[in-house]
């Protein structure tokens, strides 16, 4: 079954612009909606995507807490330009993805499908700041585990990281683990702690980078 998509937007011509791109991209529109609050249920499966248009950061940070207390609620948030600081706390509040809207209606359908199978999406200004001397981020220095090399991570910490891998707010890894919000918490901060980074976008790429799978790539693997 292809991927299928609901739309948040403020702006009724966005709404409508946006639905025809998505759709002539030959990916289903469920919905499209003023607010996340109007938003109707949303359907089951790992191929639905909540696509995030809304004016301001504060209003994008209010959307993914909404959606991070629904189920298969991964969200690609479209921002009017480029800005480090937002895209990190739309990661840290579970975000899939951040795109900015200026782009051809081709990458924009390509970002989807690559969403949809669960790949973290950045724009490519990225790149340009990671280039920048006084910007660059060194790589945290971590103590491995001889036996598998994922740090002296327990394996509920492993678990955890696996969740943030692929997005999930605390209260969604709660929920997956069968665990309380206070004790994912704790993990996330021991995970922090072992990893030598400072928030959970970092410790994602950290597990990136060594090709760790997160909950969304192993459910798609089964």
């Amino acid at each position: 079954m292809g991927i299928s998509v609901s739309i948040i937007s403020p702006s009724v011509i966005s709404r409508e612009g946006l639905k025809r791109i998505v759709s002539d991209g030959g990916i289903d529109v469920v919905s499209a909606s003023s607010c996340v609050e109007d938003l109707p249920d949303l359907p089951a499966g790992n191929d639905h995507l909540v696509l995030v248009d809304v004016p301001s950061l504060d209003d994008q940070i209010t959307s993914l807490r909404v959606l991070g207390n629904r189920e298969h609620s991964r969200a690609l948030v479209l921002a009017e330009k480029f800005d480090l600081s937002s895209m990190l706390s739309c990661f840290d509040h579970g975000a899939q993805g951040y795109a900015v809207k200026d782009m051809p209606c081709n990458t924009l359908i390509a970002l989807l499908q690559l969403a949809a199978l669960g790949h973290r999406i950045m724009p490519p200004d990225v790149a340009d700041v990671l280039r920048r001397d006084d910007l660059r981020i060194q790589a945290p220095v971590v103590q491995h585990d001889a036996a598998d090399g994922r740090s002296n991570l327990s394996q509920r910490e492993h678990d955890v990281l696996c969740c943030l891998m692929a997005g999930y707010s605390n209260k969604r890894i709660a929920r997956k683990l069968d665990v309380t919000e206070a004790t994912v918490k704790v993990h996330v901060k021991a995970i922090l702690r072992k990893l030598n980074v400072t928030n959970r976008t970092q410790a994602a790429m950290w597990a990136t980078s060594r090709n760790m799978v997160s909950f969304e790539q192993q459910a798609m693997m089964q």
